[in-house]
C-alpha cells in the first residue's frame, strides 16, 4: 500500500466522521426545536381543565394509528436496507424501495388526517386545539417531505452507482434522518392520540 493510498483512506474516514457528525448536529438541533414545540403544546394542554376540549372534533384515532404503522414498517425497511447496502448484499433497492413507498403511505395518511378535520369544519384558527394539532404536524410534514426527497435521492443515487458497500456515509445518514421523522411521530402520536 502507498502512502497516497494510506492518506487518502485516512482521508474517506475523516470525510465519513465529520459527515456523520454534521448529521447528529443537525437532528440534535431539530431535535431540540420538536423539543421546545411540543413542550410549549403540554404547557399549553396542562392550562386547559379538559383536554381535548368537550365538543370538537377529533383527528381520527384509527387513521393516526395505522400512518403510526405504516411509519414504522418503513423504518424498518429503511433500516434493514441500510444494513444490506453497508454489507455489500443484495437487497438494498427493493427494501429501500418498500420503504420510500411506505413513506409515501404514510405522507397520504397524514394528509387525510388533516382534510379529515377540515371536512368536519376543524380548521387551524378554529380553536387551540386545532392550532396545535395543525402546527405540529405542518411542522412534522415538512420533515417527511424532505426525508422523502432524500430517500428519493438516495435510491437514484445508489441505481446510478454513486454509492456501494464502501461509499455508503451518505445513505446511513439519510437513513439516521428518516429514524428522526419516526421518533418524533411517534412522540406527536403518543401526546396527541394516546395521552
Amino acid at each position: 500500500m502507498t502512502s497516497a493510498s494510506v492518506i487518502l483512506t485516512r482521508e474517506e474516514q475523516r470525510t465519513r466522521v465529520d459527515v456523520t457528525l454534521g448529521m447528529i448536529f443537525f437532528i440534535g438541533s431539530w431535535a431540540m426545536t420538536f423539543g421546545t414545540i411540543f413542550l410549549s403544546f403540554l404547557v399549553l394542554r396542562q392550562r386547559i381543565g379538559v383536554w381535548p376540549p368537550e365538543g370538537i372534533a377529533l383527528p381520527s384515532f384509527p387513521l393516526a394509528s395505522a400512518a403510526t404503522a405504516i411509519l414504522i414498517a418503513s423504518s424498518v425497511l429503511i433500516h434493514r436496507a441500510a444494513r444490506c447496502g453497508q454489507r455489500g448484499e443484495a437487497g438494498f433497492a427493493r427494501l429501500w424501495s418498500a420503504g420510500l413507498i411506505l413513506g409515501l403511505g404514510f405522507a397520504a395518511l397524514q394528509a387525510w388526517l388533516w382534510l379529515d378535520l377540515i371536512g368536519a369544519g376543524r380548521l387551524p384558527t378554529s380553536g387551540l386545539y386545532e392550532s396545535l394539532f395543525f402546527g405540529l404536524t405542518w411542522i412534522h410534514a415538512t420533515h417527511v417531505v424532505l426525508g422523502l426527497a432524500a430517500l428519493a435521492w438516495a435510491l437514484i443515487g445508489f441505481s446510478l452507482q454513486r454509492y456501494d458497500a464502501h461509499k455508503f456515509t451518505t445513505i446511513s445518514n439519510i437513513a439516521i434522518f428518516w429514524h428522526f421523522v419516526d421518533v418524533v411521530w411517534i412522540v406527536l402520536f403518543l401526546g396527541i392520540f394516546v395521552f
